[in-house]
């Protein structure tokens, strides 16, 4: 093709026709410049395909995040809540005041005293999505979802904060109040993990705050999950709607 065109040149000044030759190197030039700009354009479309699947894979990671987020906040939720139950019946016996227990009720008291500090926040890697933020990856992809996501990630680290000075607090509460008034056994595994008399203790103002307490902490924290797991899955409801119309 090349000597094709070289030969035409040749001839055009040899014949000393030079209109002719300014015409025809115009048209080369031309097809010079359109095959450029189709060049380009095949490389602009293919690294837009490239970006397009990119996002697509960002998007479909960032779902499946926010599916296992879903999932250990709903198994941490109900955790708390058996918990939160335990407690809650310990309390309730306390004010009972009774003379005697059955094994279901001390067992109930045991639950109540040992669970007490326990009280952590989900370990979540906050910056995990980090680069793709810095780089604008999702707010190129949908500003609202950029910024929801955003706000999701400030609320999980600002409870996870607050939680684990609640589970310190907790904490100290048992180490300054359970531990002087029960004896924890973790020799013998058929005994229960703590023993402790009923009658010292049920009336003990300062265990029974510990409880109640270790009640509100961690009922606040249930409905801080509450809301995490909306906000995931209106999230979800999100990406799903992006992933549709991309795909």
């Amino acid at each position: 093709m090349i000597k094709f065109f070289r030969r035409i040149r040749q001839k055009l000044l040899s014949e000393n026709k030079f209109s002719k030759y300014l015409l025809y190197a115009i048209g080369e030039i031309a097809l010079v410049v359109i095959g450029i700009l189709i060049a380009l354009s095949i490389n602009n479309w293919n690294e837009s395909r490239k970006m397009h699947l990119q996002d697509i894979e960002f998007l479909k990671n960032l779902k499946t995040e926010f599916s296992i987020d879903i999932a250990t906040l709903t198994n941490r939720k109900t955790e708390y809540q058996r918990i939160n139950e335990n407690i809650k019946n310990t309390i309730t016996l306390f004010d009972s005041r009774m003379q005697t227990l059955t094994p279901e009720e001390y067992q109930e008291i045991v639950l109540g005293l040992s669970q007490l500090q326990i009280l952590t926040p989900i370990n979540k890697n906050i910056g995990r999505n980090d680069l793709f933020i810095a780089q604008g990856t999702l707010d190129r992809i949908d500003k609202d979802l950029n910024r929801r996501f955003i706000t999701y990630l400030q609320n999980t680290q600002s409870i996870n904060a607050a939680i684990t000075k609640l589970g310190e607090t907790l904490q100290q509460l048992n180490i300054l109040y359970i531990h002087p008034n029960v004896d924890y056994n973790e020799i013998n595994p058929k005994a229960n993990r703590i023993d402790f008399s009923y009658e010292e203790i049920y009336d003990k103002k300062e265990i029974r705050n510990a409880l109640q307490a270790s009640f509100r902490y961690r009922n606040s924290y249930i409905n801080d999950i509450i809301g995490q797991v909306a906000e995931a899955e209106n999230l979800v409801i999100l990406i799903d709607e992006k992933l549709a119309g991309a795909e």
